[in-house]
């Protein structure tokens, strides 16, 4: 604003501008006037980039947007979605309570932000508009409190249609969420490897995990991310095909098939397939072949006794994925000579899982690398941030853990300022402990990001007590 005033001052005053002028080497009246409109346009630019009129990123979001409704929107239709210069801003004020939504700070307006949260275009049960309906009623709470507005983000696993539909509810209705401040976002899951020493690997074996990372300030319509997004989707449904084209030449009478997967395996109605999804498969493959030979030993119909069993131990985990078919045979008292080992699915698995190179990379047909998600990062010109760090982290031994985790900082190009240190949704006890993430905080703190934090929320209300 320094500028914008200095060169009004000049323009209202001229001789203050011949004297400024002379000293340039002005002297002659056209370099005079050639340097007097220079100051109103470089004036006018910096008055309207600081206005907002000229942000590059909502200008593009209504471009975008008007072409997908087929109505004219512009950036005033976008006021309460947030931007990158805004997130770096106000985000680093931002303290730990003000991340956490227990009913005293919901009560007082310290509750302020919640930057990572799920719909049912995910893994989560709240609808987009439920969820801004919610996020706008506490909005208007906060700004009597406060005078604020709420920050927050929603950002769906490996997926945009949940952003898409949020960003066309709010320009149909910008005066209802004046009061939020509404972040564009995804959590994108990558293959990385797993050292040995690491507390995941001492907990699933398994020398391949997949940490996540939080994409922010994406424009959902815009090619780049079109294109990133779908070609997410379209490798996990080959995934997927391949997968139970192999399994079905091993099995002729398991009746395998996608339909039946994507009944109990994905999300109703929504174009969304999971991340870490070869478990998934895996689970699938081992749990039909068994039960096709509980079937054969009970003279059942393979079919139907596998949506009964899969259909109850839904209902019993209450999670969408149908796991643990061991403990239900044992609940049950069900005799059978079955096994959850199945040699005949192993070449299956070895196709679809990703694996370690001789390099010690990982390879894999199907999903995402890190270097992937910066790439498309910086095309979009979003912003990244580490989500639940603490299990980025477990993939590292102890020792390696800093420099891993710089590595990853150095290898983001730049597009990495976040870390998710306040995260509000760690599984303490069964998955990371208190003492542990501590020790990952330490980590965090050398490396200079700013701290963010969400509640992870899959649940109906994201806001608590919301109705």
């Amino acid at each position: 604003m320094n500028n914008i005033k200095i060169s009004a001052l000049n323009l209202q005053d001229p001789l203050s501008f011949k004297q400024r002028s002379d000293k340039a080497g002005l002297k002659h009246p056209k370099n005079l006037y050639i340097a007097a409109g220079a100051a109103v346009t470089v004036s006018a630019a910096a008055l309207l980039s600081y206005r907002g009129y000229a942000n590059s990123y909502k200008v593009k979001l209504a471009r975008d947007l008007s072409k997908e409704l087929g109505e004219k929107i512009t950036t005033k239709h976008l006021k309460s979605v947030m931007t990158k210069a805004e997130m770096l801003k106000e985000l680093p004020k931002l303290k730990e309570q003000n991340y956490v939504a227990s009913l005293q700070n919901l009560e007082n307006g310290t509750f302020l932000a919640d930057l990572h949260s799920h719909s049912n275009y995910s893994d989560g049960v709240i609808s987009v508009e439920g969820l801004l309906n919610q996020a706008a009623a506490y909005g208007d709470k906060l700004q009597k409190l406060k005078g604020k507005k709420f920050i927050f983000a929603l950002s769906d696993h490996d997926g945009i249609d949940g952003v898409k539909e949020a960003l066309k509810i709010i320009v149909q209705n910008p005066e209802k969420y004046k009061n939020i401040k509404f972040i564009p976002a995804a959590e994108v899951s990558f293959v990385m490897p797993c050292q040995k020493n690491s507390v995941r690997f001492e907990k699933f074996k398994s020398d391949v995990q997949m940490p996540e990372m939080l994409v922010y300030n994406l424009n959902p319509f815009s090619e780049t991310t079109s294109t990133f997004f779908e070609r997410i989707y379209q490798r996990r449904k080959e995934q997927i095909s391949q997968a139970i084209n192999e399994a079905c030449s091993y099995y002729n009478n398991a009746h395998f098939s996608t339909s039946e997967y994507n009944k109990f395996f994905m999300n109703p109605g929504k174009k969304y397939c999971f991340l870490n999804q070869h478990w998934r498969i895996r689970n699938y493959l081992l749990t039909k072949s068994r039960v096709v030979q509980m079937a054969k030993e009970q003279n059942a119909v393979p079919d139907v006794l596998y949506e009964t069993v899969v259909n109850e131990l839904r209902r019993e985990n209450k999670f969408m994925n149908p796991y643990e078919l061991n403990e239900y045979i044992k609940r049950k008292g069900i005799q059978t000579q079955s096994s959850m080992n199945d040699e005949n699915l192993k070449p299956v698995f070895d196709k679809i899982f990703p694996k370690i190179s001789h390099k010690s990379s990982v390879e894999s047909d199907f999903e995402l690398k890190f270097d992937d998600i910066v790439e498309y990062a910086k095309k979009e010109n979003a912003l990244l941030g580490f989500a639940h760090p603490g299990f980025t982290m477990q993939n590292f031994g102890k020792e390696k853990c800093l420099s891993e985790m710089q590595s990853l900082v150095e290898h983001g190009k730049g597009r990495i300022k976040f870390a998710e240190k306040y995260h509000q949704a760690y599984p303490f006890g069964s998955e990371i402990d208190h003492n542990e993430l501590n020790e990952y905080h330490k980590v965090l703190d050398k490396l200079n990001l700013i701290y963010i934090g969400g509640r992870d929320n899959h649940s109906a209300n994201f806001i608590p007590n919301s109705k």
